[in-house]
């Protein structure tokens, strides 16, 4: 025990500062001291180039040079990594210099780092080779065989917990090797599970003995001390919001041991609210001389009310909404019980028509009637304890005009209730459901109805743009195992999402809607962060009558924002706004081609001049999305990012195969409102046939009969420049694209 003690003060020892003493050198070249006078500039130290490791395998080189301070030179970071294999600019490059006192100290923390870990007998030297200009400094390692335990105990463990709980908690045993830093955790995660069962006091002392052949024995004595039941709860401060909200908020109770873990999710949950400013938990000492029986302890919930009403006014520019504003007001405690009323409204679209679909508002849509104002009024009241602290409910009223680019234009009125249950601290679930009675835009999406469809007469558009019953059932589960909400660097997230529409729920419209995402987050380095997106749905339907009852005609029709739409700065940013996949031209009427050259001359217009039609997305039954970002961060408000983006839609999932792909990059500065975006994208799309439909002057949809070749950036043999100008695409937002 005495010697295990020491072994690792030694090692805290040295590694906070060079020891007394340092091991034997192997040292060739000229000192750096040589010919150096006192009070004179010394000469240019050696730079280490090369840092090697030799003859260790049971721990990486990775592990080592954690432990040590000599560091070799190396490229500032894995962007950088081309620069640096091809040049020598010091930009690229992190410096390291040689220290030969540092390199000796070093062979020592790597001889007790050794020890830590059980390898009592390792050996450590170092060679050092230099010019005067260059350096390389080896570490030549000697592992010794490694210390097996032949004797393992746990003594004085309460009744609570059994002796296999315990050792598989502790997680090393006879026949393993002695490695002092799996011991530790290993001990920590007992500790952990008596403090969960009301043992507050509890600790842990170890007895190592090294015997002469090599083999260790390790003994762990548990005192658990007296175990600790709640008695009082007591809550000061909350009285505007009300105490039984507050107690449903903790999963404590009076009478129940003691958990440590779960005063911590009470104190999480009381942060989640919007009605409290501050909150904290108090464990009142327990009295001095408890015996080892059960005795109890009080806690004290002390909570500080926000300011019970707020206002906000925000303003933004997208470059597939324009000019957008949004105004807030929120109640924080409507009536107590913590209740949240919040009624928004916004305003979209403003300026689309004056700057006539230009820059920075150029992805708002291409008709006139895609640029006229958009508007929300929307009043949501929350209730964050429904039943339980797991369930929080959700009621909302609102009227919109919203416009999906290119697509078709809604207006409309709704409503919307949910129902979320919290499972656990990093998943939750909602069922909702959500009556609204919408209708479109004639002249919005009759080019939607026709391609789609087939519905191209004027009376037929009129029948399906009618409003009608939307009111679906859905099943939301979200688990987020990421580090940070806004601007993760680690971890992953999951989310899948069912929906159900059907004459029992109400809906005139029938179908079913799948749709799945995953993201994974990896930090490669300090301030480099790996980002990951995939996303895929599938939308099917059993048929919606869209006629009176009665009428001949009864077609299979899914409410077109079901369908799936790719493309844009929340999807692949190569290509504009849901511009990705199946597509139609539209032309309006052509003036210049005779009726008896009609068709032929329109494939040439086409061919010729592609910016007399407007390219409109037709959308899909099914979807796959791939996203791909390495985000460099520049400041705590400034990133770089690179990004490559892939999507495909189709009538089916096993249909996805024509896979898009798009590379990119951006700039981000980190507001109080979320990321806002600069994402500039390149769209690697060639000519392509389209089927293409002229808009005729009474109002009727005429569709060639054939596909027209299509090539909005290569049609008149541009200069280079030119080209990759016509295929960049600019995107302003703001938010994450994932």
């Amino acid at each position: 025990m005495k010697r295990a003690a020491l072994a690792g003060l030694a090692l805290a020892v040295t590694l906070a500062g060079p020891p007394s003493f340092v091991g034997p050198s192997t040292y060739l070249g000229p000192s750096p001291l040589s010919g150096q006078a006192a009070g004179e500039a010394g000469p240019r130290r050696a730079e280490v180039t090369s840092l090697r490791f030799r003859g260790n395998g049971t721990l990486s080189d990775g592990e080592l040079r954690a432990v040590i301070l000599t560091r070799s030179t190396e490229c500032t970071s894995l962007l950088l990594s081309p620069f640096c294999l091809l040049t020598n600019w010091g930009f690229a490059h992190r410096r390291a210099y040689l220290d030969t006192l540092d390199v000796r100290v070093d062979a020592d923390r790597l001889r007790l780092y050794y020890n830590f870990r059980g390898h009592f007998e390792a050996e450590v030297d170092h060679i050092v080779r230099t010019n005067g200009v260059d350096a390389s400094v080896s570490f030549i390692i000697e592992e010794g065989p490694a210390t097996l335990i032949d004797e393992f105990s746990i003594e004085g463990l309460p009744e609570t917990l059994g002796a296999e709980e315990a050792e598989a908690l502790v997680d090393i045993g006879v026949g393993d090797p002695f490695d002092r830093g799996r011991l530790q955790a290993g001990v920590d995660s007992l500790m952990g599970s008596l403090r969960r069962q009301g043992y507050v006091n509890a600790m842990a002392l170890e007895d190592f003995r090294r015997g002469r052949d090599g083999t260790a024995q390790v003994a762990l004595d548990v005192r658990p001390g007296a175990r600790y039941r709640l008695g009082e709860i007591r809550i000061e401060g909350g009285e505007a919001i009300g105490e039984d909200v507050i107690r449903d908020l903790l999963p404590l109770r009076a009478g129940d041991y003691y958990n440590q873990e779960a005063e911590q999710e009470g104190q999480r949950n009381l942060f989640g609210i919007d009605a409290i400013r501050f909150a904290s938990i108090l464990r009142e000492s327990p009295r001095p001389g408890a015996a080892a029986a059960d005795s109890t302890l009080d806690l004290v919930v002390q909570v500080t009310p926000a300011s019970p009403r707020a206002a906000r006014f925000g303003v933004g520019w997208s470059t597939d909404q324009c000019l957008r504003t949004e105004t807030r007001l929120t109640h924080r405690n409507l009536f107590g019980g913590a209740r949240r009323l919040q009624i928004t409204g916004q305003l979209g679209n403003i300026f689309a028509d004056q700057l006539d679909g230009s820059f920075p508002c150029s992805q708002v849509g291409t008709h006139p009637s895609f640029r006229t104002l958009n508007y929300l009024l929307e009043a949501e009241l929350l209730l964050p304890v429904a039943f339980s602290a797991e369930n929080s409910f959700s009621a909302r009223l609102f009227v919109e005009r919203e416009t999906i680019p290119d697509v078709f234009i809604q207006e409309g009125f709704g409503a919307e209730i949910g129902l979320t249950r919290r499972i656990g601290r990093r998943a939750s679930a909602t069922l909702s459901y959500s009556p609204s009675y919408t209708g479109f835009g004639e002249q919005s999406a009759d080019i939607f109805f026709c391609i789609n469809f087939g519905f191209c007469e004027p009376e037929d558009i009129v029948t399906v743009t009618r409003s009608r019953w939307l009111a679906p059932l859905t099943l939301a589960v979200l688990y987020n195992e990421t580090d940070d909400a806004l601007r993760p660097t680690r971890g992953y997230y999951l989310t899948a999402e069912g929906e159900v529409a059907h004459e029992t729920t109400g809906s005139q419209y029938r179908y079913a809607r799948i749709v799945g995402q995953a993201a994974l987050f990896r930090e490669l380095e300090p301030g480099l962060v790996f980002a990951a997106r995939a996303r895929t749905g599938v939308v099917r339907f059993p048929g919606t009558r869209i006629f009176t009852p009665g009428a001949p005609r009864t077609d299979r029709l899914v409410h077109p924002s079901r369908r799936f739409f790719v493309g844009g700065s929340q999807s692949v940013r190569g290509v504009g706004q849901n511009l990705l996949g199946p597509r139609v031209l539209v032309a309006d009427q052509v003036e210049d081609c005779p009726a008896g050259d009609f068709e032929a001359c329109v494939a040439r217009l086409a061919t010729q001049n592609p910016g007399a039609f407007d390219e409109r997305p037709r959308g899909g039954d099914a979807q796959l999305e791939l996203s791909f970002e390495l985000r460099r961060y520049l400041s705590d408000r400034w990133s770089l990012v690179f990004f490559g983006d892939a999507g495909s839609v189709s009538q089916r999932l096993t249909e996805l195969r024509d896979i898009q792909w798009t590379p990119g990059m951006g700039l981000r500065y980190a507001s109080p409102v979320g990321s806002i975006r600069l994402d500039i994208g390149y769209n690697t799309t060639f000519a392509t046939e389209l089927p293409a439909i002229v808009s005729m002057e009474d109002g009727t949809l005429v569709q060639m009969p054939q596909p027209v070749l299509f090539d909005p950036f290569r049609f008149d043999d541009p200069h280079p420049l030119l080209e990759l100008w016509r295929r960049v695409q600019i995107h302003v937002s703001i938010g994450e694209a994932f």
